[in-house]
């Protein structure tokens, strides 16, 4: 009979001869955003900072009066237009997050078991979150509003009309009125009568479900209706509107700017120069002809010239479509699969904040920033760490007062409802 034997396997039987071996720490989603980068190209406001308020006057009235007149006749009526103030609000963006004494101990005196710097990868997520953060109200209004409740099921949130415009977002699933939402954000439930605070409207998204769209809360806030708002409060106050949530404290970003009536406290209702060159509703396809109407439109309202394109990634796949489809190549070994839409002058950029169906057409240099403090770095030092009360650790801050400066509504063109790919 011929002998047996167990073989010992390395996986079970003599494990313990054996390191635990982790490879690196690996980046494996997209979190850092465009917009971010857009900021380095824009100009600078020159104005000085004021904690009380930042007017600056606006030129927007036609000057009258000219009269011909007879040889010795009388002269024109004397009449001058007076500029108008603008208001302008800055925000101040902040995210912390807090480090123990043991860790900073290990990070000063040998990193052999760290992966990567526990101050290098917590600083880099909450920058990371920053940038997002500005990206989405980048493209928002100063209310901060980012949803509206459709319904409320024992803390299910259904949702809809992202920024707060009807429709936007709410068609074909994954829905991206969604988009915005992360478990562990905390967002409020406004009655938009007020607006007001819902009672126990301040809660902790425990889950986020694009399909249906909803969110879920840690709570559920008592009388949510069909239309209130939504808005982020990760604020540590969680009790008031004006301390514990985000309304009214976003940027006046593109939809303000593009679409508002009143944009830093002037209304185009009281000065039509102050309304966008062009604001065109009508849907259909991004074309070249639209394209030379908004640069007309714009020339004509604002003097300037339509130098950037910022507009949505399925108008701009649809545009490319359109665009190969009129295209006869001599090679068609040789076709080009990933042609990008060209035009003399203008620079066009997508990126998947930018609302659906929407283009924004401008003249950068009618857009300007106001930082009062230089960006952020993704890697802190310890001297930037403040220790805690009472608590063996250190909390660290990243603080980014900013808000956007619109000079010229003229030189602004909208197009929304565009086809999309």
């Amino acid at each position: 009979m011929a002998a047996t034997y167990s073989v010992l396997t390395a996986k079970t039987d003599v494990n313990g001869v054996w390191r635990k071996v982790q490879g690196p720490l690996l980046t494996a989603a997209q979190f850092m955003v465009d917009e971010w980068d857009m900021l380095d190209d824009l100009q600078t406001f020159n104005v000085n900072w004021s904690a009380r308020e930042i007017t600056v006057p606006l030129d927007l009235l036609d000057d009258v009066g000219i009269a011909s007149i007879p040889e010795g006749g009388f002269e024109a009526r004397p009449a001058s237009p007076n500029p108008t103030d603008a208001t302008l609000t800055w925000i101040l963006l902040n995210g912390r997050w807090t480090i123990s004494k043991t860790a900073r101990w290990i990070d000063q005196q040998n990193r052999a078991a760290m992966l990567e710097r526990q101050l290098a990868f917590q600083g880099r997520k909450k920058l990371q979150a920053m940038a997002r953060r500005l990206a989405q109200y980048m493209y928002g209004f100063g209310t901060a509003v980012m949803a509206k409740v459709v319904s409320d099921a024992a803390a299910v949130i259904t949702i809809k009309d992202l920024y707060g415009i009807a429709g936007l977002g709410s068609t074909t699933s994954p829905f991206s009125v969604i988009n915005p939402f992360t478990k562990g954000d905390t967002v409020a439930i406004l009655n938009p009568s007020g607006p007001a605070l819902r009672v126990n409207g301040i809660q902790t998204i425990t889950a986020v479900t694009p399909a249906t769209p909803s969110i879920t809360l840690a709570a559920d806030p008592t009388s949510v209706t069909a239309n209130d708002l939504i808005v982020f409060a990760n604020s540590l106050e969680n009790t008031t509107l004006a301390g514990g949530t985000d309304f009214n404290a976003g940027l006046v970003g593109f939809l303000d700017a593009f679409t508002s009536t009143t944009v830093h406290n002037v209304s185009s209702a009281s000065f039509p120069k102050w309304a966008p060159g062009l604001s065109d509703t009508t849907g259909g396809r991004f074309t070249g002809v639209r394209l030379i109407k908004g640069r007309q439109f714009t020339a004509n309202a604002g003097g300037g010239d339509l130098d950037t394109i910022i507009y949505d990634q399925g108008v701009e796949r649809d545009l490319i479509s359109y665009l190969q489809a009129a295209v006869r190549f001599s090679d068609p070994y040789g076709m080009v699969m990933d042609g990008s839409p060209k035009a003399k002058g203008t620079t066009f950029m997508s990126t998947r904040f930018v609302p659906e169906g929407f283009a924004f057409g401008l003249n950068k240099a009618s857009l300007n920033k106001m930082t009062l403090l230089p960006k952020p770095g993704a890697v802190p030092a310890w001297d930037d760490a403040k220790p805690l009360i009472d608590q063996s650790g250190f909390i660290f801050a990243l603080d980014y007062p900013c808000f956007l400066v619109w000079k010229n509504r003229g030189n602004l063109a909208l197009w929304q409802n565009l086809t999309r790919q």
